[in-house]
């Protein structure tokens, strides 16, 4: 299995916009940066890595993911490229708003992104369709230079990939989630996708998860 090439996709780590005092939607925003916690978790995940590294590190250009890819990649020994396709979700009107201020003044376009974003035509707010394109477009590309391809990307874009890569249903996304600093895995067999790991937090061991 060892030549069976593979995806794994990371979600950047904690920042201080996703709790309170702040809690604001940072979007694509510049200058939000990794807090402590981040940083951590991004180290832990590097050392869970460090025995099986991705053959390449492709970011987001957001501060935050490319700090966690950083991390990552100095760890594990590799660079890190810059790709415009993992970018976070472009949220418009909302992006730097207080998330408390967006459930009060736009509770229906809230509770249809929260449910059914597919349904979601709000101006200046990309289509998740749209964002599935692009991140299937990234890793289509990323992993025609063979081995492993390691992506480190935001919440929502990464839900979209893994329903567009499984064939589901984007609103299926909903259902599922990927916490900061986490680790999804794919390998593909004849082209096909199969996950192996979903929503994994690192430990100490290096994450080799292998089908049986």
């Amino acid at each position: 299995m060892a030549d069976t090439p593979r995806l794994m996709v990371v979600r950047h780590g904690h920042h201080d916009w996703l709790e309170p005092p702040i809690n604001r939607f940072a979007g694509r925003l510049p200058g939000v940066h990794l807090n402590a916690a981040g940083r951590a978790a991004a180290a832990a995940l590097a050392r869970y890595l460090e025995g099986a590294p991705p053959d390449r590190i492709v970011s987001s250009p957001l501060d935050r993911t490319m700090e966690t890819a950083a991390i990552i990649g100095e760890r594990v020994g590799r660079p890190v490229c810059a790709d415009d396709r993992l970018l976070e979700a472009g949220l418009g009107p909302w992006e730097g708003m207080p998330v408390a201020e967006v459930i009060s003044l736009h509770p229906t376009e809230w509770e249809t992104w929260r449910t059914t974003p597919s349904r979601m035509a709000v101006p200046g707010i990309e289509p998740v369709d749209a964002i599935g394109d692009r991140m299937a477009s990234c890793a289509r590309e990323w992993m025609e230079q063979g081995g492993t391809t390691l992506l480190v990307s935001h919440q929502d874009p990464i839900l979209a990939l893994i329903c567009r890569l499984l064939e589901l249903p984007t609103d299926t996304m909903r259902r599922m989630d990927v916490s900061p600093g986490s680790l999804t895995v794919f390998e593909f067999t004849d082209g096909s996708p199969v996950l192996l790991a979903l929503n994994v937090v690192a430990t100490a061991r290096p994450v080799r998860p292998e089908r049986q």
